[in-house]
């Protein structure tokens, strides 16, 4: 231990380890796969960078985003320790010497993506390369019972097939016991050594708000928050509305999501990291990666898809032990919205036929034939052909790439997006109506609506048609409008395929393997059910979610059910303010303006004196929200 606490000081200034961070590096260090179960917070990454230090040869690390492989390599070049990553979009003759450098130089950890693991290239040089161990990040991602399970995670244990002797450590933030054993078989990892700290956050208070005034508590509650923080919300759109209605209220707030261009990206969370604003309002694609100890606050506003994502989000507060909040502010049609979200996330098995049978007519694949072949598909053009719902049949084409029917390229995944950026009123004095340029900016208008707003996904080729242009034109204009500031353009890294793995049978034998479709279907219904509990429930918020992940929660005497936010019965103190208060309240109002005037832990007690209130005539309380104080009348 004495050499890895002298490691740590040199490189990261500490002179202790958090538990179980030196246990998980002794184990790597002896060669035995581990698994390590930290949660947010918790300094995973730590626990692969030192002991590549203590090794003599090269660590391995399976990142799944860039960004964060970018982030993490900076850092380590800072401190002097040799760092690279591989990812898409460099060139052939860079992967080849950063590939060259980890066999033969004096490089000292590699950060690839999982899909890079499948290149033979890559294969041959992890074969001659003198490897210590291999390090795989968020390998939750493996497991079909995890909320972000990944294909390309399945196909790691080719690394381990290659170099059976190399030990692995698989690390994650958020797994049940189910998931824990799922990466362990997956990685075909050997009698591995566990490690997990107890998922409690003990200076986070969890509140759980329910209002139907979303905006008017967002308020409040910011009101009552010091230093910085993020709100998330599912919906781009919805951010930027709720960045900007912050800024007219006074707060430094930005808004980040996924359809904005890298550069505005690295720009907005390089101001919200240097805290030239206060609030980063963002979708989850502001995530893994966020090392910022001082953020006091997250807040959500919308109801995450599982308590894994949820538990992930809300760690990022209070990562420096200071003491912090997450907040969720949710009304009864965000309830009903989640519980009605596996309608489109899994299709019925007639409509995967329906949709698959359809695709296979647009493409014109024969029956009998396709296997092997590769076709271009757009899907947007697809779905309002077919009159499909666009998220039903990317969901559909997921679940038949699960079923290893087809495979679809990255491209088909993450298509080309645009933003028009100039005003589209001012369009007609721009350019003359019979430049291609006038031309193309209409069509972005007529075809994407909202696209002035953010950036929405958009199909070259379904424009080239309305044009009646070659899409290689197309192409051409929008890269001539993105420099001229016309437009924000992502263009996809090539054109959205699909490979059929499967000859096309007889309509009427098309099957899925629905044990496996309803196995995925109740493990994400299972997901879905315990958020709706965290949200809805009586219990302890912190509890709850350590009982998820099998851990026994006792009351932790901070979320807004343990300070009473449940209770109904009312004190004599509490009736007497509630009548204070009416007499400064005008004759009618609503009930909830009324409740919110309350602090959280009172409302429930307030509304039942209310309630009672009501019963003897001193208010009325009407099924509109409405609030009629009888006592402001008769004093009147």
């Amino acid at each position: 231990m004495s050499s890895i606490l002298k490691v740590l000081k040199q490189y990261w200034g500490f002179s202790s380890l958090r538990q179980p961070q030196g246990e998980i590096i002794e184990s790597i260090l002896s060669g035995k796969d581990t698994i390590a179960l930290l949660p947010t917070g918790g300094g995973k990454s730590l626990c692969y960078q030192l002991p590549a230090l203590l090794t003599k040869g090269k660590v391995l690390v399976i990142s799944p985003l860039i960004s964060l492989m970018q982030d993490q390599v900076n850092q380590l070049e800072k401190k002097g320790i040799l760092a690279k990553a591989i990812y898409s979009g460099m060139s052939a003759s860079m992967i080849d010497a950063i590939l060259d450098n980890f066999v033969h130089g004096p490089l000292k950890i590699l950060y690839v993506s999982p899909e890079r693991v499948q290149n033979e290239t890559f294969q041959t040089r992890f074969y001659m390369a003198n490897v210590s161990f291999v390090a795989i990040d968020e390998a939750h991602c493996i497991s079909q019972w995890g909320h972000d399970f990944r294909p390309s995670y399945l196909l790691l244990n080719i690394l381990r097939q290659i170099k059976p002797n190399i030990p692995v450590l698989a690390l994650t933030a958020t797994a049940t016991p189910l998931i824990i054993k799922d990466i362990s078989d997956q990685l075909h990892l050997a009698e591995p050594a566990i490690f997990s700290k107890s998922f409690a956050r003990d200076n986070i208070s969890f509140v759980v708000i329910r209002n139907e005034a979303r905006h008017e508590e967002l308020l409040r509650v910011l009101k009552s928050m010091k230093g910085c923080g993020i709100i998330y919300q599912r919906s781009r759109v919805e951010c930027m509305k709720t960045a900007e209605l912050l800024r007219q209220k006074g707060f430094r707030a930005l808004a980040y999501h996924g359809g904005m261009s890298s550069e505005m990206r690295e720009n907005t969370q390089n101001k919200w990291f240097n805290n030239e604003a206060e609030i980063m309002v963002a979708t989850n694609a502001f995530g893994m990666g966020i090392d910022k100890g001082d953020v006091r606050f997250v807040i959500h506003l919308d109801i995450p898809p599982s308590i894994e994502e949820y538990y992930q989000e809300a760690g990022r507060a209070g990562r420096d032990g200071q003491p912090s909040f997450a907040v969720s502010i949710v009304n009864h049609r965000d309830i009903i919205s989640a519980s009605k979200s596996m309608e489109t996330q899994y299709p019925e098995p007639e409509e995967i036929k329906d949709i698959y049978v359809s695709i296979c007519r647009y493409l014109r694949v024969a029956t009998g034939g396709g296997a092997g072949s590769e076709y271009f598909f757009d899907l947007i053009e697809f779905s309002k052909k077919y009159k499909f719902n666009t998220s039903k049949v990317y969901n559909t084409l997921r679940i038949l790439e699960k079923q290893k029917w087809l495979i679809l390229s990255e491209s088909l995944k993450v298509p080309s997006r645009a933003m028009v950026v100039a005003n589209p009123r001012e369009l007609h004095t721009l350019y003359p109506e019979n430049d291609l340029r006038y031309e193309v900016l209409s069509q972005l208008l007529r075809l994407y609506e909202g696209i002035f707003i953010e950036q929405v996904e958009i199909s070259e080729s379904m424009m080239a048609r309305s044009l009646d242009m070659p899409i290689d034109k197309v192409t051409l204009i929008l890269r001539m409008l993105e420099r001229e500031a016309m437009i924000v353009y992502d263009k996809s890294l090539g054109l959205p395929r699909i490979s059929f793995t499967i000859d096309r049978p007889a309509d009427n034998d098309f099957k899925i393997n629905e044990k496996l479709y309803l196995f995925d279907r109740e493990n994400a219904q299972r997901r879905l059910d315990a958020i709706i509990r965290y949200f809805t429930s009586n219990e302890c918020r912190q509890a709850t979610i350590l009982n998820y992940f099998d851990e026994v929660g006792k009351p932790c005497g901070r979320c807004d059910v343990c300070r009473g936010s449940q209770d109904t019965s009312y004190s004599k103190s509490d009736y007497v303010a509630v009548l204070k208060q009416l007499e400064k309240y005008p004759q009618t109002s609503k009930i909830s303006v009324f409740l919110n005037a309350w602090p959280l832990n009172k409302r429930m007690r307030i509304k039942t004196c209310l309630e009672d209130l009501a019963k003897d005539g001193i208010v009325s309380l009407s099924e509109d929200g409405t609030l009629v104080n009888q006592l402001k009348k008769k004093n009147g």
